[in-house]
């Protein structure tokens, strides 16, 4: 990975952020709360939402392709 790649993402995860932030509790909205939600929350959110599917499906087509007649 280069700046190429990792410079738009960390430029972009603090907008969704301050979207995730106008939700959230009065307690929250300062810039701890956005820092957390930013590079915190959202990726592992997106971890926990992704990560899954993906290991199953590879686990499904490991399976589906070891099936095979050679």
């Amino acid at each position: 990975m280069d700046w190429n790649t990792i410079g738009p993402v960390l430029m972009t995860l603090p907008l969704f952020g301050l979207m995730v932030m106008t939700v959230m509790p009065r307690d929250w909205q300062n810039l701890q709360g956005w820092l957390i939600v930013s590079f915190v929350a959202i990726p592992g959110l997106l971890l926990v939402i992704c990560f899954p599917p993906l290991v199953f499906g590879l686990l499904f087509f490991a399976g589906v392709f070891a099936n095979r007649k050679r």
